[in-house]
């Protein structure tokens, strides 16, 4: 179940004004006590129209208190009346039109008052879901940037590994050429023997597939040395450091692997060799 999408039906404040079918109620109440977004929304609507009840709650005229109270008197001393004069001639009492009209009149501006109360309640719920909208849009727009701002820092941190490895006196590039697997590859690989740092720059090779990666290899009297996994592509044409340490290598080599490297090279995927220079 979507809880937002529930919440955002309208069918919580329709629960709270008591609008619903005795289905949707049990379905509110059941959902309330499952789900505490639920729940918390619905004691956050009921607050608010309470509050707002509280706000503009009306005192009813003093003059229907009056009329209540002679009503009640009046039927009090009938009924001593009916045991003590069982014989008296009844007689209609009469009525006084202005004062029914005037408590119908009052009965109806209290309707009207409680029909725009329950209107203007309803408008400040849709204020109040506009603002929750508005909030999660901005809470949202602020993820995005701290994400931005996180991926800025990674680059800037690379940014600077880069050119600290490049400044070294003691750096070596390696140029590799593709052989006839690829025949416009080309790439440069950036070694310091005295840090062990690796680092490549791609200048041509083919974009591979989403679960695949180019994987350099360091050979160390014949022997393959996993030196790191690179992507290549329009976005990948910087310098890449590369998270593995290489001490010893007397050639590199590139083949293509799964994401993520392979604990050994696949020969049939060699794309290009060539070895250190003294």
């Amino acid at each position: 179940m979507n809880v937002t999408e529930y919440i955002a039906s309208g069918i919580l404040e329709s629960y709270v004004m008591g609008a619903v079918s005795d289905q949707e109620r049990r379905e509110v109440e059941c959902l309330s006590s499952i789900y505490p977004e639920v729940g918390r929304e619905l004691d956050q609507l009921s607050e608010a129209i309470e509050q707002y009840a509280m706000l503009h709650s009306v005192e009813p005229p003093a003059s229907i208190k009056a009329k209540l109270l002679q009503q009640l008197s009046f039927s009090n001393h009938e009924e001593e009346d009916d045991e003590q004069e069982s014989d008296a001639i009844v007689r209609p009492m009469p009525v006084d039109m202005s004062s029914s009209h005037a408590h119908r009149t009052t009965w109806i501006v209290a309707a009207c008052m409680g029909l725009a109360m329950l209107l203007f309640s309803f408008f400040l719920i849709s204020k109040l879901r506009t603002n929750q909208n508005a909030l999660a849009s901005v809470r949202s727009r602020n993820d995005s940037l701290k994400t931005v701002a996180s991926q800025l820092q990674a680059d800037q941190a690379q940014s600077e590994q880069v050119v600290a490895l490049l400044s070294q006196p003691a750096l070596k590039r390696i140029e590799l050429k593709g052989n006839k697997q690829a025949p416009e590859g080309d790439l440069f690989v950036f070694w310091n023997a005295d840090t062990k740092q690796v680092a490549v720059t791609v200048k041509s090779l083919p974009v591979l597939p989403t679960d695949k990666q180019y994987q350099l290899w360091a050979l160390v009297d014949g022997k393959p040395v996993d030196a790191g996994v690179f992507d290549a592509g329009s976005t990948n044409s910087a310098t890449q450091p590369l998270n593995r340490s290489i001490a010893r290598a007397d050639a590199f080599a590139v083949t293509v692997e799964k994401r993520g490297g392979s604990p050994a090279p696949t020969m049939s995927t060699l794309l290009a060799i060539s070895p250190v220079k003294a």
